[in-house]
């Protein structure tokens, strides 16, 4: 198990990283989740052994390794661009590490190119590869010395939006497959959201909250982290109780009702629905009509109707809510870690 204790990390007196502390169990995928800046790509180098730590401690199975260099820590990263030795096959480039370990085994770069689908690559050069491709060539090279521990910094940012998507789940499936603990840092929830199975999300530094991915999704620790995470619209007092409500089938308000995370598809147009609303503008896209509606109690929200209805400015819709689009915002012991 990877523990990080109160961990920092600062450059000439600037903090990158502060007072972080996470623990992601033996086999499990966590994904540190952040905007540009955040800090996340100088946690991960701070845990493969790239970066001093200013205070705190890293540990993996008890044992402290904050000191240990990077080579004798047991742990591989890999990178988001590859880096892939060109003048080297794809089996070479894969067997790398095994002969720097004076261990060589033509066996196991066979399994690996077979594990990462690369079966009859071995003799190719990266040069004639996709993107897709020498990334599954690098993660195979990571995979080769079995590391207890694979760093993976933002290892599909460099490919396009659709090849991107299938790798990443290729990704999770390789990872289990091969049983290995993964700490992967990126800044899309979608991509994080697919490969990983614990969430921490980053912000200034500082780790605003953590755990299960199905938890952190369903209660965000606040508004802004809400927003990071894909949710389109935060409602709080009289707005998420007239929500919250409609949700609950008729059900009295709440006397002092949580803040509520919409998605953009939360409320559905339904001739049945209980909220009452005035549509201000309706858009069609290939899969729904997307409108804005000016709901009573509520004000300007999202809402979607089919494809072939036919809503617009001034009409008089009524909407129905999916639970399972919204969330509760707020901070709960078993969905966040703060520092």
């Amino acid at each position: 198990m990877l523990a990080l204790t109160d961990v920092s990390v600062a450059y000439d007196g600037v903090v990158a990283v502060d007072d972080v502390s996470l623990e992601m169990p033996e086999g499990s995928i966590l994904a540190v989740l952040g905007p540009s800046g955040c800090g996340k790509s100088t946690l991960l180098r701070a845990v493969a052994g790239l970066e001093p730590l200013t205070s705190g401690s890293i540990s993996f199975d008890g044992r402290v390794v904050d000191r240990l260099p990077t080579h004798k820590r047991g742990f591989a990263l890999m990178f988001q661009d590859g880096q892939l030795f060109a003048h080297m096959t794809v089996a070479r480039n894969v067997g790398y590490a095994l002969r720097l370990r004076r261990r060589p085994s033509p066996q196991r770069v066979d399994d690996l190119l077979s594990l990462v689908g690369l079966e009859g690559y071995a003799d190719r050069l990266p040069a004639t590869l996709s993107g897709g491709e020498r990334q599954r060539v690098a993660l195979a090279r990571a995979l080769a010395v079995e590391p207890r521990l694979l760093l993976l910094d933002e290892p599909l940012s460099a490919l396009d939006a659709g090849l991107r998507e299938r790798l990443a789940v290729d990704l999770r499936k390789i990872l289990h497959a091969a049983g290995t603990t993964a700490l992967m840092v990126t800044h899309d929830h979608d991509e994080a959201f697919q490969v990983a199975d614990q969430l921490a999300v980053m912000r200034a530094g500082r780790v605003v909250q953590s755990g299960a991915i199905d938890a952190v999704w369903s209660a965000p620790v606040d508004e802004e982290t809400a927003l990071f995470l894909g949710y389109a619209r935060v409602l709080s007092g009289s707005p998420a109780a007239t929500v919250l409500a409609a949700v609950r089938s008729g059900c009295e308000r709440p006397v002092s009702p949580p803040s509520l995370a919409l998605r953009r598809s939360a409320l559905v147009a339904d001739e049945h629905g209980p909220l009452i609303g005035t549509v201000e503008s309706a858009r069609a896209t290939p899969e729904v009509l997307r409108l804005v509606v000016d709901v009573r109690d509520v004000g300007l929200i999202d809402a979607v109707a089919a494809r072939d209805s036919h809503w617009g400015p001034g009409q008089t819709v009524r909407l129905s809510v999916d639970p399972a689009r919204i969330a509760r915002v707020g901070k709960s012991e078993q969905s966040r870690t703060t520092a």
